[in-house]
């Protein structure tokens, strides 16, 4: 399984405010999707798409992101006919909400993975009108990013595989990290968790390097990095 990272530079045609990130970013991406026509397919089709994005860097701290700075955002892929594609069209798009300056793409390493952190927040539905808080189970939380994984590398891979171990998880903020999306809040949290080192456990965690974990990854959310011990 190969990942790939891009990074895309750019500046901002138009500030706006961290809470409006997945509304933000979802917009203008699809706007560059949609000079494809297998990408126009993909985005209508109930199914996991084969990418997560993460947030936008430098991190503003006053949580306001400002027209006419730089910024990089990070898209990784499991998927090496979407990100030769993805470069293909990017140069087509327009009404973007920024001026591309740059893209580049490299080889994403993992190696074992004892740990991951959810370096953007993730998102679980546990009702059709609620997602997981503080208030859930923990045991809820693992056994749906258990499952989510397994049912990701069968549709991407097309084999069955066994459920992977997890081993640990622990929530990272005290509080929801809310956004707007839609006229509607998305709930959401940031998580350590631990895998174990048999074969099953390490493929599914690196799987979530690649197209992330649990739900809305095209919006950023669930893209992890390797936890710090």
């Amino acid at each position: 399984m190969r990942i790939y990272e891009i990074t895309l530079s750019f500046t901002l045609n138009r500030g706006f405010f961290y809470k409006n990130y997945p509304e933000f970013i979802s917009r203008n991406i699809n706007k560059i999707l949609y000079n494809s026509t297998l990408f126009r397919y993909l985005h209508q089709s109930n199914s996991f798409k084969p990418y997560v994005l993460g947030s936008l860097t430098p991190i503003e701290k006053d949580k306001v992101y400002k027209s006419g700075k730089n910024y990089n955002l990070t898209i990784r892929s499991i998927d090496e006919s979407f990100v030769e594609e993805f470069i293909k069209i990017v140069k087509k798009a327009y009404n973007l909400d920024f001026v591309i300056t740059q893209l580049s793409v490299r080889d994403y390493k993992v190696g074992f993975i004892d740990k991951i952190y959810t370096i953007t927040p993730a998102i679980l539905t546990v009702s059709r009108n609620r997602y997981w808080t503080m208030r859930d189970d923990l045991n809820i939380l693992m056994n749906n990013i258990a499952h989510n994984l397994q049912k990701k590398y069968f549709e991407f891979f097309r084999k069955p595989i066994n459920l992977p171990t997890i081993t640990y998880i622990e929530l990272q903020n005290k509080t929801p990290i809310i956004f707007e999306y839609k006229k509607g809040k998305l709930f959401s949290n940031k998580f350590t968790i631990g895998f174990a080192e048999d074969d099953i456990s390490q493929k599914l965690a690196k799987l979530s390097f690649g197209i992330g974990i649990l739900e809305k990854n095209p919006l950023g959310f669930g893209m992890v990095v390797k936890a710090k011990n």
